[in-house]
């Protein structure tokens, strides 16, 4: 079952492109414990959207990697990703796995406060 948190994404309009918003790092244990997952992750996507539709999408190699040793999903957005946010609002999010023996997983999902500023 997913986690459900919430969480922000603002962007900035006087701050360069580059510049780095959101970075977070999910560490996946397995349900109901401390312990790592024992499976590899080969695909993975992060979506935020507003019923049907997407704003940003995020895989690996774009936004997103995958630690093999600590078995951690990193999640990376830099301002020019959150160009999207006009004006202050409430969005969806969705991040999910493929694991290596076929099986895919959303581990978190939420709203987004959606924050411009100026």
């Amino acid at each position: 079952m997913a986690e459900n948190k919430p969480i922000e994404l603002r962007y900035y309009s006087a701050a360069p492109d580059d510049a780095t918003v959101f970075l977070r790092i999910w560490k996946l244990t397995t349900a109901g414990t401390t312990d790592p997952v024992e499976r590899n992750v080969t695909v993975a996507g992060f979506h935020v959207n507003l019923g049907r539709k997407q704003y940003l999408k995020l895989s690996l190699g774009n936004g997103l990697s995958w630690d093999e040793t600590t078995k951690s999903l990193h999640i990376h957005i830099t301002n020019e990703q959150t160009a999207f946010i006009r004006e202050d609002g409430e969005l969806q999010y969705e991040a999910f796995v493929v694991w290596n023996d076929g099986e895919a997983q959303t581990i978190r999902e939420g709203t987004v406060s959606a924050v411009r500023v100026g």
